[in-house]
């Protein structure tokens, strides 16, 4: 990973939890960018001061979301906030699809245990909760979202790309539930998500005994869907991430729609919501012009042309 150097160059001015623009200068970290570039990228600003754990950036299609703690990207009760809010703030933006990564060497290494000691359960429990709360709402975004995990990722951090809809792994990754090892569960219910994946046998091979598992793995066992070279990693991503925002959106959106439908209240409901969501579509822009456009090619024997979406 690279280092970034940072200088501030403005304020928003508004209420205590408007966000403040930076300007960030970035070095080259892939052979896509052979010089250094400038991006904006927005750092969460909470209860008026700014706390960089996490970077947002929405300069185009893609959102990109940075995890930026040392040691690991662990997250602590700051983080946790500052998560929540940006994924609140994806939610009403023009973004149409969602990159997550890490700083530095690691993904994430979980919830940060240094945080929790001494602390009353009545106290704990509401600062864990708004980890949760951030994941319900990443869950719920209608856009792709996509996890890029490099290094370790474990605990919370392994419960935040299984909220993905997608995972790209670096070689070099590692994942596993560590919580059993000081007594206590996946708290933002990572059992049940990797058992939806692997199988409730070999979930509690993972979760029972905390040994870490090899991306290649995670790909056979159906939790990763793809393992990069390091060397290749963060262009990947980007490619991933930049293909995704240039589909049919609104079709991704049904899509996940229906698949929460039948996530909560079963297959027979979302199958009977099906047209509902699905027809409508018909009437949209993008669904008009390729439709328009494959009909044409098809009449002219030609091949089935790559549509454009506009996300209309």
């Amino acid at each position: 990973m690279d280092t970034n150097h940072y200088s501030r160059s403005r304020s928003v001015v508004g209420a205590r939890k408007e966000h403040r623009v930076w300007r960030v200068r970035s070095r080259s970290r892939t052979k896509m960018r052979s010089t250094p570039t400038t991006r904006a990228v927005t750092f969460i600003q909470h209860q008026g001061s700014i706390m960089p754990f996490t970077h947002l950036d929405i300069g185009g299609p893609v959102a990109t979301l940075s995890l930026d703690h040392a040691c690991g990207n662990r997250i602590n009760f700051d983080m946790r906030l500052e998560l929540r809010e940006a994924i609140q703030r994806i939610e009403t933006s023009p973004a149409r699809a969602l990159l997550i990564r890490g700083e530095g060497g690691d993904f994430c290494l979980g919830g940060d245990v240094r945080d929790w000691p001494g602390i009353p359960t009545e106290i704990l429990r509401p600062q864990i909760q708004v980890f949760a709360e951030a994941l319900d709402h990443l869950e719920r975004l209608p856009i792709p979202t996509i996890a890029a995990v490099q290094g370790g990722c474990m605990g919370g951090g392994f419960e935040l790309a299984l909220s993905c809809d997608l995972i790209l792994a670096a070689r070099s990754a590692r994942f596993s539930f560590p919580e059993a090892r000081v007594g206590i569960v996946t708290l933002q219910g990572g059992m049940m998500q990797i058992a939806e994946r692997v199988g409730r046998a070999k979930a509690a091979e993972i979760v029972f005994l905390s040994e870490p598992a090899t991306a290649e793995q995670m790909r056979q066992w159906n939790v990763v869907n793809w393992v990069v070279d390091d060397a290749e990693f963060e262009s990947q991503a980007a490619a991933l991430a930049t293909r995704l925002a240039e589909g049919p959106t609104k079709a991704f959106a049904a899509t996940k729609a229906l698949w929460r439908m039948q996530a909560e209240e079963g297959v027979k409901t979302a199958k009977a919501k099906l047209y509902d969501l699905s027809m409508p579509l018909f009437e949209t822009e993008d669904a008009r012009t390729a439709l328009r456009n494959a009909a044409e090619a098809i009449n002219a024997g030609k091949p089935f042309p790559t549509a454009s979406f506009a996300g209309k």
